[in-house]
């Protein structure tokens, strides 16, 4: 790990446990309403849509809305494969909300503060800024910066995403590592010339929908988890 000295955090399921989060507002939503709802495929179909949405502004060229417009506009979509929620416009823009309580993983909040004791540890993340404050402040995580791409001019996977990242901490891209859960972060991380820290996060989409969360040998740290992860970096 010689000469790096930033870590640029993916918080969206590597640090916030997204899935659960929603799930369980969904099912209480359909439990006021006395409607049954699959709560666990709505979470991931709502998240699902949100970056197809993304992806779509993107392949037309600058991206003008932030997440809160995209997690929006994905509920709206979704309203034909969930009917039973029948949730009216002014509804949805409240429930759009659960994306600023998202619960943390309770192993990241005490590994990332034990990490900015010998880094800088910024968030890089397709989140709004707000969403980025809000859910940082709910889960008394402190960071040295929060970086949305809303506000870089690129949204990952975009490779300047990352090097406007190392730009803005005043570091050369190797100097930065991406910590996330998710390998195609990671790689197109690498691709931008960041080093690369993977943290696998079982059961982000929920139960029995994990991938392959095995050990990536191009990756330059493999962690189990956020307290093995700051021991490797905090010893090295």
């Amino acid at each position: 790990m010689n000469g790096v000295k930033a870590l640029a955090f993916d918080i969206g399921g590597t640090v916030f446990d997204w899935h659960s989060t929603v799930r369980d507002e969904a099912l209480k939503m359909a439990a006021e309403r006395g409607v049954t709802l699959d709560a666990p495929a709505f979470a991931n179909a709502w998240r699902r849509r949100q970056f197809e949405l993304l992806a779509q502004a993107r392949s037309k060229g600058p991206v003008v809305a932030n997440a809160d417009n995209f997690y929006r506009n994905a509920l709206d979509d979704l309203a034909e494969d969930f009917p039973t929620l029948r949730l009216t416009p002014s509804e949805r823009d409240e429930f759009t909300t659960v994306w600023h309580r998202l619960r943390a993983w309770p192993d990241a909040p005490a590994a990332i503060e034990a990490l900015r004791s010998r880094y800088t540890v910024v968030v890089l993340t397709v989140f709004s800024w707000s969403i980025g404050v809000d859910i940082s402040k709910g889960a008394r995580i402190s960071w040295d910066g929060i970086l949305s791409c809303e506000f870089l001019g690129a949204y990952k996977p975009d490779p300047e995403s990352y090097r406007a990242t190392a730009r803005l901490l005043r570091l050369e891209p190797n100097e930065v590592m991406m910590v996330a859960a998710h390998p195609s972060d990671l790689r197109a991380a690498m691709a931008a010339g960041l080093r690369s820290a993977y943290v696998p996060r079982p059961g982000e989409r929920g139960a029995g929908n994990d991938g392959d969360l095995s050990p990536q040998p191009d990756f330059d740290i493999n962690a189990r988890d956020f307290p093995d992860l700051a021991k490797q970096l905090l010893n090295a």
